[in-house]
């Protein structure tokens, strides 16, 4: 279990440190290809400088050629990411069920990249939305693509691997077509996840749009409805709509705060993308046990 975690950490670090690049070019309108730069003396950063959380540690937050700080958010941004993939893999199955090749275990894999890819795009959003207030498509466009064919291939996988298991079994013959709705029945309700997933992303890009006409915009852009068909299509019915109340609650909360405080006047708006983000992330590691609590809490 200490490996598998380690190794989430490892991982989710280097995925932070892609995060962290990829948010401050995206806040400072700059391309995403290209080396990192420092940004006091515009020198190109050496591969053995960009090692995640140590480099850090080992320059002392400071450039190695011109010896000026290092902001920390791109730190904290790996240590955060590293907790968050470590997590994940805390809470999935022991790596070492790996070693046996099949259909099983290529699905867990896919599972898992996914929900990696999906922790990268919610930090990303996150972070820019709450600097620029903007949601760009160059990220909500090929993380929409991405879902689709993540869901096309999952189920095609697990209908292929039902049908192979079904026709080595000695009366397989007779649980298919034409003697017998089992296999195809078997076989809509893998595919039901899908149909399931893409419904929940179109009706939360709905409920969106309807609220950006009924409030004239204000509060809501257009980059929030396709965020949403994303989180739609990763979180899938009933869970989007536990994400949607906890990114509401949080928003009504610190806009609530904010006014308290003074940060903020009664009519301005904050960014809703990071409470989305935060709320996808609860629930895209903690879905069933919210529910569950939920259901419990109203004596279901």
């Amino acid at each position: 279990m200490i490996t598998q975690v380690l190794i989430g950490f490892i991982i989710g670090a280097v995925l932070g440190s892609f995060v962290a690049a990829t948010s401050y070019r995206l806040i400072h309108k700059k391309s995403l290809k290209g080396r990192s730069v420092c940004e006091s003396c515009k020198k190109a950063i050496q591969w053995y400088d960009l090692v995640p959380v140590f480099s850090y540690f080992i320059l002392k937050g400071k450039c190695r050629k011109c010896n000026q700080k290092i902001g920390k958010e791109s730190f904290l941004v790996e240590i955060i990411m590293g907790a968050l993939v470590a997590l994940l893999l805390y809470q999935s199955l022991p790596l070492s069920g790996l070693a046996t090749p099949g259909v099983d275990n290529l699905l867990w894999v896919l599972g898992i990249l996914f929900k990696m890819f999906v922790l990268v795009i919610l930090a990303v959003v996150f972070l820019v939305d709450l600097k620029t207030g903007y949601i760009y498509d160059k990220i909500t466009y090929p993380a929409v693509l991405i879902s689709v064919i993540y869901w096309l291939t999952t189920s095609a996988l697990s209908s292929w691997e039902f049908y192979r298991r079904i026709s080595a079994l000695p009366i397989g013959t007779f649980l298919m077509p034409p003697n017998s709705n089992y296999l195809t029945n078997h076989i809509l309700y893998i595919w039901e996840g899908a149909f399931w997933a893409l419904l929940s992303g179109l009706g939360a890009a709905v409920f969106f749009i309807l609220l950006i006409l009924i409030t004239k915009g204000r509060g809501m852009g257009w980059g929030d409805v396709k965020f949403v068909l994303f989180l739609g299509l990763v979180l899938s019915f009933p869970k989007i709509m536990v994400g949607l109340f906890l990114a509401f609650l949080f928003g009504a909360v610190t806009s609530i705060l904010m006014i308290i405080i003074g940060k903020k006047k009664l009519g301005q708006t904050v960014p809703f993308g990071p409470f989305l983000s935060l709320g996808a992330l609860l629930v895209l590691l903690w879905g069933e046990q919210i529910m569950n609590f939920y259901l419990k809490y109203l004596g279901v």
